[in-house]
């Protein structure tokens, strides 16, 4: 499975402009939007956008914002508009506008969908396996982290 990954993630690396928006359709993106009465402004970099540049930019080997901005660039190559500037500043500021409750929806919606498709056969002894990749995450031990993520 190890290898089936790195082949995935390597496609993801090589490829040009934001190869989530495959995986990640924007009628999805945009329904959970809807469903949890986010509102934003029409932007170039608008939810769906930056969304799927900062899934790729977390999977790259170079995780610099400006990548992802060139990436963002290159998706908009063959559209009608504007091309943005390789400044990451409107990107960095539309990232940190992302609600964390429109990723956790996403990730739980994506969940479900994967589970319906698994069939009693394909089960372990008739049991559902979950896997654990071990990643991790830091933030600094705040007061108001703590009250947050306990």
């Amino acid at each position: 499975m190890t290898l089936r990954v790195q082949i995935l993630k390597d496609k993801f690396n090589q490829g040009l402009g934001l190869p989530f928006k495959e995986l990640l359709p924007s009628a999805a993106i945009r329904q959970a939007i809807s469903e949890l009465k986010i509102k934003y402004k029409k932007r170039l970099f608008d939810p769906v956008v930056t969304l799927w540049a900062f899934l790729s930019q977390v999977l790259d080997i170079d995780k610099t914002c400006h990548n992802a901005v060139s990436k963002i660039i290159a998706h908009l190559a063959d559209s009608e508009v504007e091309i943005p500037s390789t400044d990451t500043s409107a990107y960095c500021q539309a990232r940190a506008r992302l609600p964390e409750r429109l990723l956790e929806k996403l990730f739980n919606d994506s969940v479900q969908n994967l589970e319906e498709k698994v069939i009693q056969e394909k089960s372990w002894c008739g049991r559902n396996v979950k896997v654990i990749d071990c990643s991790t995450v830091s933030m600094p031990d705040t007061q108001e982290n703590q009250k947050e993520y306990p």
